[in-house]
């Protein structure tokens, strides 16, 4: 054997310089994410594990903190670092303010011996904190931007409209007009945009393809057929010459069941996630009282304080009671419920009482999660709620402003072509005084090209609106076919009767 061979480098061990480039330059580390991870840890110690249970189970979480404690348990136990060390070396590149100082924290802890159920059941308490006032930080932005949001929508609409009148009184180039209604998309677009980062960030529901709610399972199939059928549906629409407002209308009808299935999905699993933190204090308390496991507790529990989750409970019920392995059951009561909160906290409750953990202790501890996180959306529904009625009526108001002027001009128009003189010498005075009206000297491409500015901008201002609603309400993005449905037939409405209703007070 060859010495090149004997002292061949090992290439199964992580080294540290690995370790210190991984991860340490991400973005910052979300309030709600780590909220979680220490709940969950808490819960976990509370059942006297050990260290290296205690890392290990922390690092196997899909949020983005456990990547960190993934990389101190690999100090641990290929570096041979013990875990004050390790999380001192983890934590100090670390950019996150939040997880750097929990980490050095942590190390102190571990070195002076303090128990870590104790010093994780505080911080889980302290980081909720920290996690409500960085949401009401996100939801009074997210106020004051609804606020604006409105008044951008307004200034663009005000742009469009300006240069519609612009033309009846001075002679307009097309790059010109095309140059306004851009700043008018621009303005829009970067309004909903804007919007959309200043609202507080979470994902609610889970949508999963086969486990989940009927709704959101329905959802899910609706979505790979009605889009696809009303795009064709409308093109063909199109080509046989209907009116745009009919076509807009029967777009609209196709998208709302999509809207509906996906709509009640949401509302759903809110109320779910309402009663799930009750509902396993109240668990936990009866498993700690009797002194029972948490499947006989289930079936002693009344289950009527609980009537959105009462379905799922009791099919949980049958499932144990049937002698199905208990962590299948589980597992397929956390996926049906549908929710990303709900399913969390189950888990918590779940790996805890499983691991040794007292019952009602673990089930204090969901309960302050599940609720704090309900408390802060109920606060958001405050808002959002009149934020969305108030954007469907200034979406009629304002896209009806540009439907009704536009007529206004094409009647104009009308009017001077039923009046133009046949004569020659007349012909010249009418050239005269095309120089002093521009609208005069507008010709059908001219017209044709403001018509498709004006449908072009009301269409687009449809799709911000709708995206901008769902950003401030929040969900899964699916929910926009529900608003887009909505604004859609707003929009088919104007552009049907206004017209009429125009034509009836100005008749040519």
């Amino acid at each position: 054997m060859s010495f090149s061979e004997f002292f061949q480098k090992r290439t199964d061990k992580i080294s540290f310089e690995a370790l210190k480039r991984s991860k340490f330059f991400a973005a910052e580390i979300s309030g709600y994410d780590l909220f979680y991870q220490l709940t969950y840890m808490s819960a976990i110690a509370a059942s006297g594990i050990t260290r290296y249970k205690l890392f290990e189970l922390s690092a196997k979480l899909p949020p983005a903190p456990a990547q960190y404690f993934e990389d101190i348990q690999k100090l641990h136990e290929n570096l041979r670092y013990n875990y004050a060390q390790a999380c001192r070396v983890i934590g100090e590149p670390i950019q996150s303010e939040k997880l750097r100082s929990l980490l050095l924290r942590l190390s102190d802890a571990l070195t002076s011996g303090e128990p870590e159920d104790v010093f994780l059941a505080q911080e889980a308490t302290v980081q909720g904190g920290v996690y409500e006032n960085e949401y009401e930080r996100d939801l009074s932005s997210l106020t004051k931007w609804t606020d604006a949001y409105a008044s951008i929508v307004i200034s663009a609409s005000l742009i469009v409209i300006i240069n519609l009148v612009s033309t009846m009184i001075y002679k307009m180039g097309t790059g010109l007009m095309a140059g306004l209604m851009l700043i008018a998309v621009l303005t829009s677009t970067l309004g909903a945009w804007i919007l959309a980062r200043a609202a507080p960030k979470e994902i609610r529901a889970l949508f999963t393809p086969e486990e989940g709610p009927r709704y959101q399972r329905l959802a899910r199939q609706l979505v790979k057929i009605l889009p696809p059928i009303a795009l064709v549906v409308c093109i063909l629409l199109a080509l046989l010459k209907v009116e745009l407002g009919w076509i807009l209308i029967v777009a609209s009808l196709i998208l709302l069941p999509l809207g509906v299935a996906s709509n009640m999905g949401d509302s759903r699993i809110n109320n779910k996630d309402r009663e799930i933190g009750p509902f396993l204090r109240s668990l936990g308390s009866m498993a700690s009282t009797t002194s029972t496991t948490t499947t006989e507790a289930l079936n002693r529990i009344d289950l009527s304080p609980f009537p959105a989750l009462r379905p799922d409970a009791e099919r949980l019920r049958h499932r144990l009671n049937a002698g199905v392995f208990t962590g299948l059951c589980w597992r397929k009561f956390r996926l049906e419920m549908g929710s990303k909160l709900s399913y969390e906290t189950v888990g918590i409750f779940r790996d805890a009482v499983n691991l040794g953990a007292d019952p009602s202790r673990v089930g204090l501890l969901c309960s302050f999660f599940a609720e704090k996180t309900i408390m802060l959306r109920a606060k958001r529904k405050v808002t959002t709620s009149v934020f969305t009625w108030l954007t469907v009526v200034m979406h009629a108001v304002v896209g009806g402003l540009m439907v009704i002027i536009m007529d206004i001009i094409d009647r104009f128009m009308a009017l001077l072509a039923s009046a133009m003189p046949a004569g020659q010498g007349e012909v010249e005075a009418m050239s005269t005084m095309a120089m002093s009206v521009p609208l005069l000297s507008f010709g059908s491409a001219d017209i044709q090209f403001l018509h498709i500015m004006t449908i072009s901008m009301v269409l687009l201002l449809t799709i911000t609106d709708a995206f901008a609603i769902l950003a401030a309400d929040g969900g899964h993005i699916l929910k926009i076919s529900f608003y887009l449905s909505l604004l859609l037939f707003v929009t088919g409405l104007g552009f049907i009767f206004l017209p009429p209703m125009i034509g009836s007070l100005m008749p040519t």
